[in-house]
C-alpha cells in the first residue's frame, strides 16, 4: 500500500522529485570534494603558514644571496619612485590640487632645496599653511601621504580656536628628487 502510494506521488511529481534528487547529489558531491580535495589542501596551507609565522617570530635568518636580491630589488623600487627635479613643479601642483580636493585654504608655500651627501638626490624642504576644517586637514595629510613621490612630513603644527570650526596647520616636509641628468 504504501509502495504504491509512493509511485504515485513520484509519478505525479516527476520533475519535482527529479530536482530534489539533482539536488541531493550534488550536496553529496560537493561534500566529498571539500572532505576530500579542500580538507587537505587546508591543512596544508595553514601547516604553511604556521611554519611561517614561527620563522618570522625566531627571526630567521637569510642566508646573504637572498637578503642581497631582496636588498637590489628594494632599492630599484625605490629609485623608480624617485622623480628628477624637473617634476618638482607637478608635485607643487599635486600639493595645491590635494588642497584643494579637501576644501582647504593653502597660503604661500617656501622651500629650500639642499643636496644629498654621498647621493645624486635633492632634498626639498617644503613649508605652507593650510587651513579649513579639523576633519578635511586629516583627509589632507592623508593624501599627502598616499603620494608617489617620496615625501616625508617632518612636522605639523595645528592652531585654532576651540569656537570655531576652522583650524590653521603648518606643514613642513621633505620631498626628494633626483638631480638633472641622472
Amino acid at each position: 500500500m504504501k509502495l504504491t502510494m509512493l509511485r504515485q506521488i513520484i509519478n505525479s511529481r516527476r520533475n519535482s522529485f527529479i530536482a530534489i534528487s539533482v539536488l541531493i547529489l550534488i550536496n553529496f558531491g560537493l561534500y566529498f570534494y571539500s572532505f576530500a580535495y579542500l580538507g587537505p589542501r587546508l591543512a596544508s596551507l595553514e601547516k604553511k603558514w604556521s611554519e611561517k609565522r614561527v620563522l618570522a617570530a625566531e627571526g630567521a635568518v637569510l642566508d646573504e644571496a637572498a637578503i642581497f636580491r631582496q636588498g637590489t630589488t628594494d632599492l630599484a623600487a625605490l629609485r623608480t619612485r624617485i622623480y628628477p627635479k624637473k617634476d618638482f613643479t607637478r608635485f607643487i601642483g599635486e600639493i595645491f590640487e590635494t588642497a584643494t580636493n579637501n576644501t582647504l585654504k593653502i597660503g604661500s608655500i617656501t622651500y629650500k632645496p639642499q643636496p644629498v651627501k654621498g647621493e645624486d638626490l635633492l632634498a626639498y624642504s617644503i613649508g605652507f599653511n593650510v587651513s579649513g576644517k579639523y576633519a578635511a586637514i586629516k583627509s589632507f595629510i592623508a593624501d599627502i601621504e598616499r603620494l608617489r613621490e617620496i615625501a616625508v612630513i617632518d612636522n605639523i603644527s595645528l592652531s585654532g580656536k576651540t569656537t570655531e570650526e576652522s583650524i590653521e596647520m603648518k606643514l613642513q616636509l621633505t620631498a626628494y628628487f633626483r638631480m638633472e641628468g641622472q
